[in-house]
């Protein structure tokens, strides 16, 4: 059966109040050829004839009248569905992909809440306040070290690191660590991250001991399979930690610092940003 087309249901109106389709043709701005050609053609998606064409009137066949009935609903609802898009406004909002499941679920929450609203989630290996600045992003939920420059950001929660060793590290069979313990270690390092953001992730914000060693990541991925594979460890926040990781064991460490979720917006966000941010820093998973 062939697609009907929305512009052809409303040539069938035109020519049902105006019992012409010269008169139709005149109302839509079309030429009286070019509307009988798409008369035609909703004829043969119809299967069924719609029109009786006379010589002073046009009149609709039985299957047209019924037709028509619908024609004017179908064209009301997309009426209704178009304003209703124009009135739906989209946040952008970045996470860090270990908090992508938590930010999706609130997410949800405040669609449900706020139905003008659509919450796009886009997941990000590693912090990207630039969005913000760019313009290409409403909202960012942030961890730690980041440029707070021209940004709007408060606080969710700060909650304890533990570091992550290859199932078959010596250290793994302590059951809790110290940073000395893990000073000579080789850590992960994200490309791009600044001198802060690597001695937080390291553990030099808090001893001040220079950086450890590094091996130079790009993403997730690549952070398990250096762990896996005995190549490095990292530290990581709680929260987003599986129960179980294979080829991997997690330990406390003693004098960590903790990690800081935070949400951060352009400066002076308003309107349906707002009100995420006030959502999102009420969620209650943050505290369970």
């Amino acid at each position: 059966m062939a697609d009907l087309e929305l512009r052809h249901l409303r040539y069938l109106v035109a020519v049902a109040e105006t019992g012409s389709i010269t008169r139709a043709a005149r109302r839509l701005l079309l030429t009286q050829p070019a509307l009988s050609r798409a008369l035609r053609s909703l004829e043969r998606a119809a299967g069924v004839p719609l029109l009786v064409r006379g010589s002073h009137a046009t009149e609709l066949t039985a299957a047209g009248a019924v037709l028509l009935a619908d024609a004017y609903d179908l064209l009301e609802r997309s009426r209704i569905a178009l304003e209703r898009a124009r009135e739906t406004e989209t946040l952008t909002v970045t996470a860090p992909a270990c908090d992508v499941i938590a930010v999706a679920a609130a997410s949800r929450d405040f669609e449900a809440a706020n139905p003008g609203v659509q919450i796009d989630v886009v997941p990000r290996d590693w912090l990207a306040p630039e969005e913000l600045r760019a313009g290409t992003a409403d909202v960012s939920i942030l961890r730690d070290s980041f440029d707070r420059h021209g940004l709007a950001v408060e606080s969710i929660m700060t909650e304890p690191r533990m570091v992550v060793l290859g199932a078959d590290h010596p250290l793994g069979e302590r059951e809790r660590l110290t940073l000395a313990d893990l000073r000579d270690e080789t850590f992960t390092y994200w490309a791009g991250m600044s001198g802060a953001e690597a001695a937080h992730w390291t553990g030099a914000d808090v001893d001040g001991q220079p950086r450890r060693q590094s091996l130079r990541i790009r993403s997730v991925t690549d952070v398990l399979a250096a762990v896996a594979l005995g190549r490095a460890v990292v530290y990581a926040h709680g929260s987003t930690l599986p129960e179980k990781l294979p080829g991997m064991s997690v330990r406390p460490v003693e004098g960590l610092s903790g990690s800081r979720l935070e949400v951060g917006t352009p400066s002076r966000a308003t309107g349906a940003a707002r009100l995420f941010v006030e959502h999102i820093l009420r969620w209650p998973a943050w505290r369970a």
